[in-house]
């Protein structure tokens, strides 16, 4: 049985195209939540995530922001505006369907039996990044036993053992931080996991950031979202990800 592993799309319909399109053979797939916010392809990401075929998928934080917008309500101006309008052009049926994604815990994909967790910590508490002391692992998986822990969040791809018990990461689909433009994700094929990486056009996406009126008072983060996509840095070109980045991780 092959199973795709994917997490933290947001809004990059292009980049999931990319992958769905390198993995034609999978027969189930397992998301680790944020699909749309904050992306400028929310509606065609959603559409893509709906015809993925059987699909076990996780909430995110982004997407518990889709449900509840006043958890944004505090962010600074720009991201608001970029927010508020994604989720004003958001088809009814996206949004149901991302209210059906499944809560952290224990979850069986045909064989493979793991816990599946967005990663989201908190505020204040570390990341599961590579380099994360072992509690950290041991804390995200909130108390399960299981051996296998799936998590996205960090948009890193590695993998961990912490004691006998594996912790995997598929990378970002949407987002990658380590200063590559091409989209991360993983193949469970008969039990083994593989890590994966596939590039795809990014001009599409572009586009469709530039469609968006309601960044457009904001010229330099309409520059800073487009940098963060060609340069393979989503959330600036700074440590630790430029750190991650020259140790080799996708």
């Amino acid at each position: 049985m092959k199973i795709l592993v994917i997490s933290d799309i947001h809004g990059n319909a292009e980049a999931l195209k990319a992958v769905m399109q390198a993995e034609q053979d999978r027969d189930a797939t397992i998301f680790l939540g944020d699909s749309a916010l904050s992306g400028p392809q929310a509606n065609e990401t959603l559409e893509l995530l709906q015809h993925i075929g059987p699909m076990t998928a996780i909430m995110g934080n982004h997407d518990h922001e889709v449900m509840d917008p006043s958890s944004f309500a505090n962010w600074p101006p720009e991201w608001i505006a970029l927010n508020e309008w994604i989720l004003e052009r958001l088809d009814p049926s996206g949004r149901d369907f991302i209210a059906g994604f499944l809560p952290a815990g224990e979850y069986q994909v045909g064989e493979l039996k793991a816990f599946m967790h967005h990663g989201e910590m908190g505020r204040g508490r570390p990341a599961a990044l590579p380099d994360a002391e072992d509690q950290v692992f041991e804390d995200l998986s909130a108390g399960s036993t299981a051996p296998l822990v799936l998590f996205g969040h960090t948009h890193v791809q590695f993998s961990r053992v912490v004691g006998e018990r594996q912790f995997i990461n598929p990378g970002s689909v949407g987002q990658p931080r380590c200063g590559k433009l091409h989209a991360c994700y993983g193949v469970f094929e008969d039990g083994v996991y593989d890590p994966r990486q596939v590039t795809y056009d990014p001009a599409p996406w572009l586009a469709a950031l530039a469609r968006i009126e309601g960044i457009q008072p904001y010229p330099e983060f309409c520059e800073w979202l487009r940098n963060g996509l060609l340069t393979g840095y989503g959330i600036g070109e700074r440590d630790p990800w430029t750190q991650f980045a020259a140790q080799g991780y996708c």
